[in-house]
């Protein structure tokens, strides 16, 4: 499609409800990186299309899908990270529950 200015190239690309994959043909580095970041698609290529490997993550943006494949990355969809702490010595009271549980200044027995 034609257009004049980089903005209105954007506009256009984004200007759909999928987000797949897109590519950018230039010979100047800035558009490049500013078409990278501003085109709304799970895969942005620049002067090439259609380049996948597995070492990357492959998946699209709007209604193009939801999550990632291929690639380590993948793995975050079927995972929730969850931080657990478990006291396996039975003490209710510990040394340094003083220091968050108690008004500065108070007297700090039993601990």
């Amino acid at each position: 499609m034609p257009f004049d200015t980089d903005d209105e190239a954007i506009e256009l690309a984004n200007d759909t409800v999928y987000g797949l994959a897109a590519s950018a043909w230039t010979r100047d580095a800035y558009r490049a990186l500013r078409a990278t970041s501003e085109i709304r698609a799970g895969c942005v290529w620049v002067n090439d299309h259609i380049p996948i490997i597995s070492e990357m993550p492959h998946g699209g943006m709007k209604q193009s899908g939801f999550g990632k494949d291929m690639s380590s990355y993948s793995f975050d969809e079927y995972t929730v990270v969850k931080h657990v702490m478990y006291d396996r010595t039975g003490v209710a009271a510990k040394a340094w529950h003083r220091t968050v549980f108690t008004t500065p200044g108070a007297p700090t027995a039993g601990c």
